[in-house]
Protein backbone atom coordinates (compact mmCIF):
# COMPACT_ATOMS: atom_id res chain seq x y z
CA UNK A 1 0.00 0.00 0.00
CA UNK A 2 1.25 3.63 -0.89
CA UNK A 3 2.61 5.29 1.77
CA UNK A 4 0.44 8.62 3.31
CA UNK A 5 1.54 12.12 1.53
CA UNK A 6 1.30 14.12 4.56
CA UNK A 7 1.27 18.25 5.27
CA UNK A 8 2.33 20.14 8.47
CA UNK A 9 1.04 23.55 8.83
CA UNK A 10 1.17 25.14 11.57
CA UNK A 11 2.46 22.79 14.04
CA UNK A 12 -0.35 20.14 12.93
CA UNK A 13 0.67 17.10 10.89
CA UNK A 14 -2.05 15.49 9.31
CA UNK A 15 -2.65 13.72 6.12
CA UNK A 16 -2.40 15.56 2.70
CA UNK A 17 -6.17 15.79 2.72
CA UNK A 18 -7.05 16.77 5.69
CA UNK A 19 -5.09 19.93 5.72
CA UNK A 20 -7.07 23.26 5.56
CA UNK A 21 -5.39 26.63 4.94
CA UNK A 22 -7.28 30.00 6.14
CA UNK A 23 -9.24 31.60 4.01
CA UNK A 24 -7.74 35.16 4.99
CA UNK A 25 -3.81 33.83 4.55
CA UNK A 26 -2.30 36.32 2.80
CA UNK A 27 -0.86 33.84 0.44
CA UNK A 28 -4.41 32.95 -0.56
CA UNK A 29 -5.39 36.82 -1.15
CA UNK A 30 -2.47 38.43 -2.46
CA UNK A 31 0.25 36.05 -3.38
CA UNK A 32 2.04 36.80 0.14
CA UNK A 33 4.24 34.09 0.98
CA UNK A 34 7.59 32.45 -0.51
CA UNK A 35 8.59 28.86 -1.08
CA UNK A 36 11.05 26.16 -2.10
CA UNK A 37 10.83 22.75 -3.47
CA UNK A 38 12.91 20.35 -1.97
CA UNK A 39 13.71 16.56 -4.10
CA UNK A 40 14.46 13.60 -2.07
CA UNK A 41 16.76 10.76 -3.65
CA UNK A 42 16.27 7.05 -1.75
CA UNK A 43 15.17 8.83 1.46
CA UNK A 44 17.94 11.71 1.51
CA UNK A 45 16.92 15.59 1.19
CA UNK A 46 19.26 16.94 -1.93
CA UNK A 47 20.07 20.33 -1.61
CA UNK A 48 18.07 21.17 1.66
CA UNK A 49 20.88 23.70 2.91
CA UNK A 50 20.67 25.78 0.03
CA UNK A 51 16.89 25.54 -0.09
CA UNK A 52 16.43 26.91 3.11
CA UNK A 53 19.18 29.60 3.12
CA UNK A 54 17.38 31.19 -0.15
CA UNK A 55 14.13 30.79 1.85
CA UNK A 56 15.70 32.60 4.66
CA UNK A 57 17.16 35.30 1.72
CA UNK A 58 13.49 35.44 0.05
CA UNK A 59 12.02 35.92 3.99
CA UNK A 60 14.66 38.98 4.78
CA UNK A 61 13.79 40.68 1.14
CA UNK A 62 10.28 41.39 1.60
CA UNK A 63 10.43 41.94 5.82
CA UNK A 64 8.64 38.50 6.85
CA UNK A 65 9.91 37.31 10.21
CA UNK A 66 10.20 33.22 10.15
CA UNK A 67 9.61 31.57 12.67
CA UNK A 68 12.27 29.80 13.85
CA UNK A 69 15.75 30.37 12.26
CA UNK A 70 17.59 28.49 9.14
CA UNK A 71 19.01 26.03 11.37
CA UNK A 72 15.71 25.52 13.32
CA UNK A 73 13.73 25.88 9.45
CA UNK A 74 15.96 22.58 8.33
CA UNK A 75 15.18 20.35 11.47
CA UNK A 76 11.47 21.18 11.19
CA UNK A 77 11.64 20.01 7.34
CA UNK A 78 13.62 16.47 8.39
CA UNK A 79 11.58 16.38 10.82
CA UNK A 80 8.11 16.25 8.85
CA UNK A 81 9.66 14.40 6.06
CA UNK A 82 10.97 11.45 8.27
CA UNK A 83 7.50 10.74 9.38
CA UNK A 84 6.26 10.75 5.72
CA UNK A 85 8.37 7.49 4.98
CA UNK A 86 8.51 8.18 1.57
CA UNK A 87 11.31 7.18 -0.24
CA UNK A 88 11.39 9.60 -3.13
CA UNK A 89 9.39 12.60 -2.91
CA UNK A 90 8.88 16.10 -3.03
CA UNK A 91 9.04 18.85 -0.35
CA UNK A 92 7.04 21.57 -0.12
CA UNK A 93 7.83 24.26 1.84
CA UNK A 94 5.76 27.49 1.96
CA UNK A 95 5.82 30.49 4.11
CA UNK A 96 2.80 33.06 3.90
CA UNK A 97 2.88 36.28 5.95
CA UNK A 98 -0.14 35.20 8.08
CA UNK A 99 -3.76 35.04 7.96
CA UNK A 100 -6.03 38.34 8.58
CA UNK A 101 -9.15 39.76 6.66
CA UNK A 102 -8.15 41.30 3.99
CA UNK A 103 -6.21 44.87 3.77
CA UNK A 104 -3.19 45.61 1.67
CA UNK A 105 -1.19 46.87 4.56
CA UNK A 106 -0.51 43.58 6.79
CA UNK A 107 -0.15 43.87 10.67
CA UNK A 108 3.42 44.14 12.20
CA UNK A 109 2.48 41.77 14.61
CA UNK A 110 1.12 38.89 12.13
CA UNK A 111 2.12 35.34 12.70
CA UNK A 112 3.75 34.04 9.81
CA UNK A 113 1.83 30.98 8.18
CA UNK A 114 4.15 27.58 7.43
CA UNK A 115 3.03 25.03 5.31
CA UNK A 116 5.56 21.91 4.33
CA UNK A 117 3.85 19.04 2.37
CA UNK A 118 5.16 15.51 1.46
CA UNK A 119 4.13 14.12 -1.63
CA UNK A 120 5.57 11.20 -3.94
CA UNK A 121 7.63 11.37 -6.35
CA UNK A 122 5.37 11.81 -9.78
CA UNK A 123 6.40 8.35 -12.07
CA UNK A 124 7.84 10.55 -14.87
CA UNK A 125 10.64 11.62 -12.96
CA UNK A 126 12.42 8.45 -12.46
CA UNK A 127 13.01 7.81 -15.93
CA UNK A 128 16.46 7.62 -16.65
CA UNK A 129 16.43 9.13 -20.52
CA UNK A 130 17.32 12.26 -21.22
CA UNK A 131 14.36 13.29 -22.83
CA UNK A 132 14.50 16.32 -24.67
CA UNK A 133 12.67 19.23 -24.51
CA UNK A 134 10.89 21.75 -27.02
CA UNK A 135 10.21 25.57 -25.79
CA UNK A 136 9.08 28.82 -27.36
CA UNK A 137 10.24 32.15 -25.94
CA UNK A 138 7.73 34.69 -24.72
CA UNK A 139 8.00 38.47 -23.43
CA UNK A 140 9.59 38.68 -19.95
CA UNK A 141 6.78 41.46 -18.17
CA UNK A 142 7.66 40.46 -14.75
CA UNK A 143 9.01 42.78 -11.71
CA UNK A 144 12.50 43.63 -11.28
CA UNK A 145 12.28 41.18 -7.55
CA UNK A 146 12.95 37.53 -9.46
CA UNK A 147 15.86 36.93 -6.82
CA UNK A 148 12.60 36.33 -4.53
CA UNK A 149 11.00 32.91 -5.05
CA UNK A 150 7.48 34.32 -4.35
CA UNK A 151 4.44 32.23 -3.84
CA UNK A 152 2.98 35.19 -6.85
CA UNK A 153 3.55 33.31 -9.97
CA UNK A 154 0.70 34.53 -12.11
CA UNK A 155 3.57 35.41 -15.27
CA UNK A 156 5.01 32.07 -15.10
CA UNK A 157 1.08 30.30 -15.08
CA UNK A 158 0.57 32.27 -18.47
CA UNK A 159 4.15 31.67 -19.72
CA UNK A 160 3.56 27.56 -19.49
CA UNK A 161 -0.15 28.00 -20.59
CA UNK A 162 1.44 29.87 -23.81
CA UNK A 163 3.72 26.99 -24.06
CA UNK A 164 0.92 24.38 -23.95
CA UNK A 165 -1.45 26.43 -26.63
CA UNK A 166 1.80 26.26 -28.23
CA UNK A 167 2.64 22.33 -28.11
CA UNK A 168 5.55 22.92 -26.67
CA UNK A 169 7.21 22.25 -22.97
CA UNK A 170 8.58 24.49 -21.93
CA UNK A 171 8.83 28.77 -21.99
CA UNK A 172 11.58 30.80 -22.09
CA UNK A 173 11.71 34.50 -20.79
CA UNK A 174 13.20 37.13 -23.03
CA UNK A 175 13.00 41.02 -22.13
CA UNK A 176 12.10 44.07 -24.39
CA UNK A 177 15.78 44.36 -25.01
CA UNK A 178 16.09 40.79 -26.82
CA UNK A 179 17.91 39.40 -23.83
CA UNK A 180 17.25 35.23 -22.52
CA UNK A 181 16.93 35.48 -18.57
CA UNK A 182 15.36 31.89 -17.75
CA UNK A 183 12.01 29.95 -18.30
CA UNK A 184 8.80 30.01 -16.51
CA UNK A 185 10.83 27.50 -13.55
CA UNK A 186 13.95 26.53 -14.45
CA UNK A 187 17.65 28.22 -14.93
CA UNK A 188 18.64 28.43 -19.35
CA UNK A 189 22.01 27.11 -20.01
CA UNK A 190 23.19 27.87 -23.45
CA UNK A 191 27.10 26.04 -24.93
CA UNK A 192 28.65 27.43 -27.35
CA UNK A 193 31.70 25.83 -28.22
CA UNK A 194 32.24 23.91 -25.51
CA UNK A 195 31.41 27.21 -22.91
CA UNK A 196 28.78 27.10 -20.85
CA UNK A 197 26.57 30.29 -20.34
CA UNK A 198 24.09 31.31 -18.30
CA UNK A 199 22.72 34.61 -16.80
CA UNK A 200 24.10 36.22 -13.89
CA UNK A 201 22.17 35.28 -10.62
CA UNK A 202 20.77 38.66 -10.44
CA UNK A 203 17.40 40.26 -9.54
CA UNK A 204 16.41 39.46 -13.06
CA UNK A 205 16.45 35.52 -12.14
CA UNK A 206 15.55 33.41 -9.34
CA UNK A 207 18.69 31.43 -8.73
CA UNK A 208 18.61 28.37 -9.00
CA UNK A 209 19.89 25.66 -6.31
CA UNK A 210 20.24 22.98 -9.30
CA UNK A 211 22.05 26.17 -11.32
CA UNK A 212 24.60 26.47 -8.54
CA UNK A 213 25.07 22.29 -8.67
CA UNK A 214 25.79 22.80 -12.67
CA UNK A 215 27.95 25.70 -12.27
CA UNK A 216 30.20 23.64 -9.51
CA UNK A 217 29.97 20.50 -11.72
CA UNK A 218 31.38 22.49 -14.88
CA UNK A 219 34.45 23.37 -12.96
CA UNK A 220 34.74 19.95 -11.76
CA UNK A 221 34.47 18.58 -15.42
CA UNK A 222 37.32 21.77 -17.09
CA UNK A 223 34.33 23.24 -18.68
CA UNK A 224 34.69 26.81 -18.92
CA UNK A 225 31.90 29.03 -17.64
CA UNK A 226 30.33 32.71 -18.04
CA UNK A 227 27.74 34.10 -16.42
CA UNK A 228 26.35 36.88 -18.50
CA UNK A 229 23.63 37.75 -20.77
CA UNK A 230 23.01 36.55 -24.01
CA UNK A 231 20.32 37.51 -26.64
CA UNK A 232 17.43 35.16 -28.27
CA UNK A 233 19.93 35.15 -31.36
CA UNK A 234 22.56 33.50 -29.15
CA UNK A 235 20.09 30.89 -27.45
CA UNK A 236 18.94 30.09 -31.45
CA UNK A 237 22.75 29.87 -32.55
CA UNK A 238 23.59 27.32 -29.52
CA UNK A 239 25.00 24.30 -30.09
CA UNK A 240 23.20 23.04 -26.79
CA UNK A 241 20.55 24.38 -24.39
CA UNK A 242 19.54 22.53 -21.47
CA UNK A 243 17.41 24.39 -17.99
CA UNK A 244 17.74 22.75 -14.98
CA UNK A 245 15.74 23.00 -11.68
CA UNK A 246 15.51 20.79 -8.45
CA UNK A 247 12.89 18.52 -9.29
CA UNK A 248 13.68 17.11 -13.22
CA UNK A 249 17.07 18.18 -12.44
CA UNK A 250 18.87 18.89 -15.74
CA UNK A 251 16.99 18.70 -19.25
CA UNK A 252 17.70 19.36 -22.78
CA UNK A 253 15.67 21.37 -24.65
CA UNK A 254 16.43 20.43 -28.90
CA UNK A 255 14.21 23.11 -30.38
CA UNK A 256 12.92 26.55 -29.97
CA UNK A 257 10.01 28.45 -31.76
CA UNK A 258 10.41 26.33 -34.22
CA UNK A 259 14.12 26.17 -34.97
CA UNK A 260 16.42 23.23 -34.21
CA UNK A 261 19.17 24.03 -31.84
CA UNK A 262 22.35 22.02 -32.85
CA UNK A 263 21.78 19.05 -34.64
CA UNK A 264 18.65 18.59 -32.94
CA UNK A 265 19.47 16.04 -30.08
CA UNK A 266 20.60 16.13 -26.52
CA UNK A 267 24.28 17.81 -26.53
CA UNK A 268 27.35 15.75 -25.16
CA UNK A 269 27.94 18.98 -22.68
CA UNK A 270 24.52 18.26 -21.38
CA UNK A 271 24.36 14.44 -20.93
CA UNK A 272 27.95 14.63 -19.04
CA UNK A 273 26.55 17.33 -16.78
CA UNK A 274 22.97 15.17 -16.19
CA UNK A 275 25.26 12.11 -15.32
CA UNK A 276 27.79 13.74 -12.78
CA UNK A 277 24.76 15.53 -11.38
CA UNK A 278 22.75 12.34 -10.72
CA UNK A 279 26.21 10.52 -9.10
CA UNK A 280 26.26 13.44 -6.89
CA UNK A 281 22.48 13.11 -5.68
CA UNK A 282 23.14 9.39 -5.34
CA UNK A 283 26.54 10.68 -2.90
CA UNK A 284 24.91 12.41 -0.72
Amino acid sequence: MSLAELAYLNGELTELHSAMVSIDDRAFLFGDGIYEVVRSYDRRLFGLDGHIDRLVRSAAAIELKLPVDAVGFKELVRTVYKKSEITDALVYIQVSRGAEPRNHLFSLDLKPAVLITVRHLPDYLFSDHMDPLTAITVPDGRWDMCHIKSTSLLANILAKHKAREAGVDEAIFVRRNGLVTEAYASNVFIVQEETVLTHPADNRILGGITRGFVLDLCAKQDLRTVEREFSRDELLSAGEVFVTNSVYEIRPVVRVDGQQIGDGQPGRVTGMLLQAYRALTADQ
